[in-house]
């Protein structure tokens, strides 16, 4: 029985695919550890449900490549596949934990790691439900350990500032519409079924995340009860305007912020 690829799996390695002398031989360089956490949540009928996932994978690969061409190692730690996504789960095939589930895996993950030798670790957001336990579980870590210095980093609102520049859209982008269509077209093409995408916008969709969210960096957080409620097709936006080349440029932006970020959390202050 002849099995076909899927789909195309970059480099650097992720601890994931590392073997334990790898992981030795990296400590031995640095106590750097940049860790992915994603979700498992659907993203329209054209996105994978681990889009989330892969996007923090790739920030992670990338800002690692970006921090050597500096001299700085760094590890990127195993993805955590699962996030805090309940309300997606009026469509098939998302999976969410419970906010304490969440947290003590984040907190065991880096526990573990800091038996190991890592004293650094940067939380790559990829999925935006994940932002305020892992928040909690950057707290948690540093109180449970003597020496841990752990740091969150919150991409979106970097980029979301630059949309207008780079997006072919005026109108609001949201989850799957054109930008995050765009990066998974960068990263994982293969997955991405295109003549599935559909074109879907209602009112009000620009104060889902506005500058008002935390995530944007306001002070007004509106839970959400169902993402179905306010997309039927699970996108928000226009997902065939998206471009490899779009999501390229928006990849640049992000990992040049994670870079800079981990620079001054892990260099800079020591």
């Amino acid at each position: 029985m002849k099995r076909e690829p899927l789909y195309t799996v970059y480099g650097p390695k992720t601890m994931f695919e590392m073997t334990r002398e790898e992981v030795q031989e990296a400590l031995e360089q640095t106590d750097i550890l940049l860790l992915p956490i994603g979700s498992l949540e659907q993203h329209g009928p054209h996105l994978p449900l681990g889009s989330d996932t892969m996007q923090a994978v790739d920030i992670a690969q990338r800002a690692q490549l970006r921090l050597a061409e500096e001299g700085i190692s760094v590890v990127v730690g195993p993805p955590l596949l699962f996030g805090l996504c309940s309300y997606h789960m009026d469509f098939p095939g998302t999976v969410t934990l419970q906010p304490d589930t969440m947290l003590a895996v984040i907190e065991e993950v880096c526990l573990s790691l800091y038996q190991h030798g890592f004293r650094k670790f940067a939380f790559i957001l990829g999925h935006g439900g994940n932002w305020p336990i892992m928040q909690v579980a950057a707290q948690s870590v540093v109180s449970k350990t003597k020496d841990a210095k752990v740091v969150s980093l919150n991409w979106l609102k970097p980029m979301f500032e630059k949309y207008p520049e780079i997006l072919t859209s005026k109108r609001p982008e949201k989850h799957s519409g054109e930008g995050e269509t765009s990066r998974m077209l960068a990263t994982h093409s293969e997955l991405v079924e295109l003549d599935r995408a559909q074109t879907y916008y209602f009112e009000g969709a620009a104060d889902m995340e506005s500058a008002d969210h935390p995530l944007l960096g306001g002070g007004i957080y509106e839970a959400t009860r169902s993402m179905k409620a306010s997309t039927p097709v699970g996108s928000i936006g226009d997902p065939k305007l998206a471009t490899v080349e779009t999501g390229e440029k928006l990849y640049e932006l992000v990992v040049d912020w994670v870079a800079k970020a981990v620079k001054q959390e892990f260099i800079s202050k020591g």
